[in-house]
């Protein structure tokens, strides 16, 4: 095993470690959880745009994720608005500000909080049903690393991320599939139907892969191989999320289409 591959291993164990309990318990430690990685997302994606630290922005980006995931759902689409709105006069009165920037940042500050709404909804539930999301999303990824690292081949979409093969994404959809629908159907079908459990097993590693692409597409863009380097092996926060945020999303659209 290389180094880099027990770097990472290792990084992710203690990344389980921190991130589990407050998924698990909820209340108080979900939130500082939450509110922590709003705020190192927030730097990420200031930083991202030419390296520098805006710090006026990245406080600016932070409220606005925090009052957008704390509005009631009805008064949701006011503060979207609002959010919109400001990032625009902030382009027009500020020529560092491109609108291919403004469009970035309002893309993902929106992806962060509707994922972070999904994260309300399932935790009317239990925190075992956000684990069972984490799980279709993270054995995905863990999945698709060895899966590619040891089988990979074939070239999947090299424009937008060179080392990304078939094989690993296959691997990791089966990985992520399978692993899921077992803990779903052994500890959360006292709280949601067994069809959308089956459901949002097959669908959510397929959507975790999209969300991986896409902010590896944002990364290609401004040509940078990681949004941070917080986590050793595994690049910065919004490098560990970007597939969870998408399922998240994912999710929560299921429950509302189940009419949970």
């Amino acid at each position: 095993m290389s180094k880099s591959m027990k770097q990472r291993i290792l990084t992710g164990v203690l990344l389980i470690a921190i991130a589990v309990p407050p998924l698990v318990i909820g209340g108080i430690p979900l939130r500082i959880l939450i509110f922590s990685v709003a705020a190192l997302a927030s730097y990420e994606i200031i930083a991202l745009r030419d390296c520098t630290s805006e710090w006026s922005m990245i406080i600016f980006l932070f409220l606005s994720i925090v009052c957008m995931y704390n509005v009631p759902s009805d008064m949701y689409p006011a503060a979207l608005a609002a959010f919109i709105t400001i990032l625009f006069l902030i382009m027009l009165f500020n020529k560092k500000w491109k609108i291919e920037d403004i469009t970035y940042i309002f893309i993902i500050s929106t992806i962060i909080t509707l994922a972070l709404k999904g994260v309300i909804h399932i935790y009317k539930y239990s925190g075992l049903v956000m684990i069972y999301v984490a799980f279709a999303c993270y054995f995905c990824d863990t999945g698709a690393y060895f899966f590619g690292s040891f089988f990979g081949k074939h070239k999947m979409i090299e424009r937008i991320s060179p080392k990304k093969t078939w094989e690993g994404a296959i691997g990791g959809y089966l990985t992520g599939a399978l692993t899921s629908l077992a803990f779903g159907l052994m500890f959360c079908t006292q709280y949601l139907p067994a069809e959308l459990i089956v459901t949002a097993s097959f669908l959510l590693p397929a959507i975790a892969e999209i969300g991986d692409l896409f902010f590896s597409s944002i990364k290609r863009h401004y040509g940078v191989k990681d949004f941070g380097s917080i986590f050793p092996g595994h690049g910065g926060v919004l490098d560990r999320i970007d597939s969870l945020v998408f399922c998240l999303m994912a999710f929560n659209a299921l429950l509302l289409l189940w009419r949970i």
